[in-house]
């Protein structure tokens, strides 16, 4: 280990450094203390308590964050749960505190070295994401279908067994609810969240058993038969013939003349006298079946609007995701350069991240140390450039425009580059970076030089008027 006063390296059980004498017991004792929160975390890993390992395993680097043993298994914890872009923050964060002899070396290696396996984890991600905000969006159907879709790509991770289970329970399907959770819990055998969900699910299905209980104890009393009170007749007995049913035909049929001609013949009459009335009272219906169509219209350009704003909020997720993920990347890449000494490359190949990207403050940190290059390290480059353009000018251009990537303003390489151009007859583009150092600073000898330098350009081949004279200063 190295000395906390003067990083000098002494013995790994040396209780004072032999260079400055720094009392070294309180480090011994918060690496004891990290070291026994990573055998607490390994011991719970081992009977697949991987939340109470992931509590243990941070625990232990919040004392001695150097602690590479308990960052990698914290690594292979989150790549066994799922979370593929977690571990490889931590893998790489690994890498960095220990470039050799680090097991994180082969991790990442195995898993940059599979191209399917991180298209699958990257698709996994948006899925997931997607889902979630369907499901903030009360859309569950549509979130269903995408956990569906995510848990047949990464069985193993646990929150979208989580999310799907309690998708389940909402829509009161407890069965698929509990195959979901136990799925979870055999991946992570104490995850409190899933322990919680699945108390859920049992209370619920036991108040559904204690009502078919309660059902089948007290049934329903059967109906009385309506029947039961209806006496038998007695035997049959022909009856002699009366003319009364005809006399009460008879009767019935001048009634009903009556009738008509009382009371139905005037309404009829009305009614043939009436067709105009009935012509409004159509045109009144049809009004009103309109309002209904134009109302249904509009209804469904609104819900048009909403499913296009959710498809808009879904993509923006997964883009959102895919970026992040992206960052990484070029972290992991960053971080290979800068260990090979190129500091250069690695600044320029962080270029466009932003320190915001980045979650962890891990992360932040090894992308400060990345991206901050020195003056001296630009300067050199710029040399190394300038002698490259007595040997080949498209070697000096990659030159320049490298420098360019990490110091922007840098005006001697804008010069050198409209000067590379310049001696490859590329009049044109050596006119826009002459232009461009003028722009930057025009009072300075790389700006007299590049003014010079282009009105030997003519204007058709410049594509633009040529540069103004430079103003005198007071």
């Amino acid at each position: 280990m190295r000395c906390p006063r003067c990083d000098a390296r002494v013995g790994d059980t040396a209780v004072q450094c032999t260079f400055c004498g720094q009392d070294l017991s309180v480090v011994q004792y918060v690496r004891r203390v990290s070291n026994s929160y990573y055998n607490r975390g390994l011991e719970r890993a081992n009977v697949r308590d991987l939340s109470g390992a992931v509590e243990a395993l941070k625990k232990s680097l919040q004392f001695y964050k150097a602690n590479t043993s308990a960052r990698n298994l914290l690594g292979l914890i989150y790549y066994e749960m799922g979370e593929i872009v977690s571990a490889l923050s931590e893998w790489v964060l690994s890498k960095y505190l220990q470039p050799d002899n680090n097991a994180a070396d082969y991790y990442i290696n195995t898993l940059q070295s599979n191209p399917t396996a991180l298209e699958a984890a990257n698709q996994t991600v948006r899925k997931y994401n997607a889902a979630l905000v369907a499901a903030q969006a009360r859309n569950e159907d549509l979130a269903i279908i995408q956990l569906k879709k995510v848990v047949s790509l990464n069985p193993r991770f646990v929150r979208a067994q989580q999310l799907l289970a309690l998708l389940y329970i909402k829509t009161k399907d407890y069965q698929r609810a509990a195959k979901c959770l136990n799925r979870a819990r055999k991946i992570d055998f104490n995850n409190t969240t899933t322990l919680r969900y699945m108390q859920e699910v049992g209370d619920r299905a036991a108040a559904l058993e204690r009502r078919a209980e309660a059902a089948a104890k007290n049934p329903p009393k059967p109906r009385k038969d309506p029947l039961s009170n209806v006496t038998p007749v007695g035997t049959y007995k022909e009856e002699k013939r009366s003319m009364m049913p005809v006399v009460y035909v008879v009767l019935g049929i001048i009634f009903g003349i009556v009738v008509s001609f009382v009371l139905i013949r005037p309404t009829f009459l009305k009614q043939l006298g009436g067709g105009g009335s009935e012509l409004s009272d159509a045109n009144s219906q049809l009004a009103v079946q309109s309002a209904k169509i134009s109302t249904l219209e509009k209804e469904r350009d609104s819900l048009d609007t909403e499913l296009e704003r959710l498809k808009k909020q879904m993509e923006d997720g997964n883009t959102a995701a895919q970026k992040k993920t992206q960052n990484y990347e070029k972290l992991l890449k960053g971080v290979d350069y800068y260990v090979a000494e190129d500091k250069i490359q690695a600044a320029a190949t962080v270029s466009k991240c932003k320190k915001s990207d980045f979650d962890s403050a891990e992360a932040k940190r090894v992308y400060s140390k990345i991206a901050a290059v020195s003056a001296e390290d630009i300067a050199a480059l710029v040399r190394q450039g300038r002698n490259e353009m007595n040997t080949s000018y498209d070697t000096a251009i990659a030159t320049f425009k490298k420098v360019l990537s990490v110091d922007p303003e840098n005006q001697e390489a804008m010069f050198c580059m409209g000067r590379c151009y310049q001696r490859k007859n590329k009049n044109k583009t050596a006119a826009k970076w002459y232009e461009k150092a003028i722009a930057l600073d025009g009072n300075t000898s790389f700006a007299v030089q590049a003014r010079q330098y282009l009105n030997q350009i003519s204007p058709e081949e410049q594509g633009a008027t040529p540069a103004p004279e430079p103003t005198v200063r007071p």
